[in-house]
């Protein structure tokens, strides 16, 4: 978030440019956060600030994941789920790797990951990570994959990192402070709608769930959903379409396009919640990360 404070209830963020006013009634748990200071404390949530300390230690660990993972392609051993999808022995490594370390960082955390499994939350939060999104672009020499990894607390996101290792860009974003990548300020994504000439993200998923739908913009699809989330967050890309999925692969990208000014919803412009998804539930309809003005693409699912 650019504003001095904002309004978080559940996953969903709401910028305001003053110190917003407490209602007479609501029907969330709310969280007022502070763009510089701990997070203030509120009622029944009790979410513990995640300090830029904590980030550095985060950032490290996705860079050494990321290492870990182009290393192991001198000795890489590929086969397929039950579900049609490649899985590779850095996959494995990649989350073995990451799991203690999580748990080390937030005292208290569990994890829940694409290759291990979901040890549920604990009483300090749950991370959601994807050791390597995007594994047949990696197996097959593509740059287009990425590390990721989100914190929830509460059913609320409040940190979240994706690395780039073959394009060398680490994206991150505390809930509150913005988006950030390699240290840098992410620009605010600018509202309005898509235009016939932009890029919008979306594959033959989509097109086979509406068929004869046109859709704004120009199609566009990486191959990795955390390549082409970060590239909304960058501009590169003015929104992007998801369909499926699992908490491990949105969570962090979630969080770093909400705090660059995106909004993230299902299609038909509902709210994405983040707790809904913490038990290993499949995202239940696709989703947008939008700017602002550029959605719902759809009225009715």
């Amino acid at each position: 978030m650019r504003e001095d404070w904002a309004v978080s209830c559940k996953s969903q963020v709401v910028s305001r440019r003053k110190k917003p006013q407490i209602p007479l009634f609501w029907t969330h748990r709310i969280t007022f956060t502070q763009k510089e200071g701990p997070i203030r404390k509120l009622g029944i949530m009790n979410l513990m600030a995640f300090e830029p300390a904590q980030m550095k230690q985060l950032v490290s660990l996705a860079r050494q994941a990321g290492k870990i993972a182009q290393d192991a392609r001198a000795t890489l051993k590929k086969e397929l789920k039950t579900d049609g999808s490649i899985v590779s022995s850095a996959d494995r490594m990649t989350e073995e790797f990451l799991r203690p370390k999580l748990e080390e960082l937030v005292s208290g955390t569990k994890v829940y990951g694409e290759e291990f499994g979901n040890d549920g939350a604990g009483v300090g939060g749950q991370w959601a990570v994807d050791p390597i999104d995007g594994t047949s672009n990696f197996v097959y020499g593509s740059p287009l994959w990425g590390v990721s990894i989100g914190l929830i607390e509460q059913n609320v996101l409040t940190a979240g990192v994706v690395f780039l290792p073959d394009l060398n860009e680490m994206y991150s974003a505390i809930l509150g402070r913005g988006a950030q990548c390699n240290g840098k300020d992410l620009a605010p994504v600018p509202d309005g709608p898509i235009g016939s000439v932009e890029l919008l993200s979306y594959n033959d998923n989509l097109l086979r769930s509406f068929p004869g739908k046109i859709w704004p913009g120009k199609m566009r699809c990486s191959g990795a959903f955390v390549i082409d989330a970060m590239w909304v967050a960058r501009q590169r890309f003015r929104g992007l379409v998801g369909v499926r999925g699992k908490l491990y692969d949105v969570a962090a990208s979630v969080l770093i396009n909400q705090e660059a000014g995106a909004e993230v919803t299902y299609i038909d412009g509902s709210p994405f919640v983040i707790e809904n998804l913490m038990d290993g539930k499949t995202i239940p309809m696709p989703y947008t990360f939008l700017p602002k003005g550029a959605g719902p693409l759809l009225s009715k699912v």
